[in-house]
């Protein structure tokens, strides 16, 4: 566990990608070179003006659409950037993951993160100037809604993940 704050830093929160299948994943993280992480929410609502609130509005959100976006330089071996810009660049049928996103320094008993499905969109493949890194930004729009749970993640020669489905 990388430490137990409760105010974490933006390092913290850590996103990986399932690159195998269900049955045997492959999970590999997003971290080498992306210095920028941002997300985009996006919520729809309808407004009501029953008649027994004299016209006071009544607001019930509709719908949502999530995402996240990452941006940085350039890592060629990177697991996980190899396959967006390589494998799913020009394949759209490459572009469905399987995605954890979790806090690695949850100190507080229960779930530590979500698990779900997304689609990957890239914004930049590869740009900058001439003597800087190849800037490169993605993202990852959520298909549905994740599963709140727990992830125990180990770091070694390969990523191992224990998911706990929150009850």
């Amino acid at each position: 566990m990388a430490g137990t704050f409760i105010k974490p830093k933006a390092y913290n929160k850590r996103y990986l990608l399932n690159l195998g299948t269900s049955e045997v994943p492959k999970w590999v993280q997003i971290a080498r070179g992306i210095t920028s992480r941002g997300n985009s929410f996006s919520e729809s609502s309808e407004t009501y003006y029953p008649m027994d609130q004299r016209g006071t509005a009544e607001i019930e959100t509709t719908s949502q659409s999530v995402s996240r976006n990452f941006s940085g330089f350039r890592v060629i071996g990177d697991e996980a950037q190899d396959y967006v810009f390589s494998d799913a660049l020009y394949n759209l049928d490459k572009r469905v993951v399987e995605y954890i996103e979790y806090y690695d320094n949850d100190n507080i008993e229960g779930a530590n993160g979500w698990k779900g499905t997304a689609s990957i969109t890239i914004s930049d493949d590869g740009s900058g100037d001439t003597a800087n890194r190849e800037t490169i930004g993605f993202g990852l729009n959520q298909i549905g809604k994740p599963v709140r749970g727990t992830a125990t993640v180990t770091y070694s020669d390969s990523i191992s993940v224990e998911w706990v489905d929150e009850e």
